[in-house]
């Protein structure tokens, strides 16, 4: 009898890593099976509180997994990767033509932007920090998570805005890095939230170091 899938729920800007983990971890264990929902950290945290039938929460913070625990929805958690916060404006040139990199991208930045609904989403508290040193003036777009200010970017609605590094990988165009010093750190944690034998042993495979190299390959730094 083949087993149920292992449920996984996955904030938003490492669903595309959360994939490539499975995948890795079936080649060893051809009996594993799973399925993913991914949304922002906090409607995600917000369902489970509420009864939603996960296995594991890959979330954004370190946060949420521990109130999780303390609520007695989780049996218990373990950071999994820190996040790189990214202000990318692809398009974007200075008055020779050519790309910007660095700080002085957002420095000279004066139109419109996005980030993450700081409510909702730790890429977004950590980009709040930054335009409120900066006090900007210029018009903001808020989005559900960074995986939409992402969309906005390449779909052209929005020239500019902050996303999570493992969403782009391969920097093209004008970005800054931001350094982990100028934001609150994006400690990104697991709960594991039933004690089924292969959401156990998926979890324990997530400090692995085949896990860690993959997890550092799509843009995280460790934990």
């Amino acid at each position: 009898m083949k087993a149920e899938p292992v449920t996984i729920a996955v904030a938003a800007n490492f669903k595309n890593t959360a994939e490539a983990l499975a995948k890795d971890y079936q080649l060893t264990n051809t009996q594993f099976t799973y399925r993913i929902s991914s949304a922002s950290t906090g409607i995600l945290y917000n369902q489970i509180k509420h009864g939603a039938p996960f296995d594991l929460f890959f979330s954004a913070d370190d946060l949420r997994p521990q109130q999780l625990v303390n609520e007695q929805h989780a049996i218990k958690q373990k950071p999994y990767a820190v996040g790189q916060l990214v202000f990318w404006a692809p398009q974007f040139t200075d008055q020779n033509g050519e790309f910007v990199k660095g700080e002085a991208l957002w420095n000279k930045w004066s139109e419109p932007f996005a980030y993450a609904n700081p409510e909702l989403a730790p890429y977004g508290a950590a980009a709040q920090q930054l335009v409120s040193e900066k006090n900007a003036s210029q018009k903001i777009i808020l989005a559900n998570n960074v995986s939409q200010v992402y969309q906005f970017i390449v779909t052209g609605n929005v020239k500019a805005g902050f996303v999570a590094r493992s969403i782009k990988t391969d920097l093209d165009g004008s970005f800054w890095i931001v350094p982990k010093n100028r934001h609150p750190a994006v400690t990104q944690n697991i709960a594991l939230l039933t004690n089924t034998s292969q959401a156990v042993d998926f979890y324990h495979y997530l400090s692995s170091s085949a896990a860690h190299s993959i997890i550092k390959e799509n843009g995280y730094l460790s934990p």
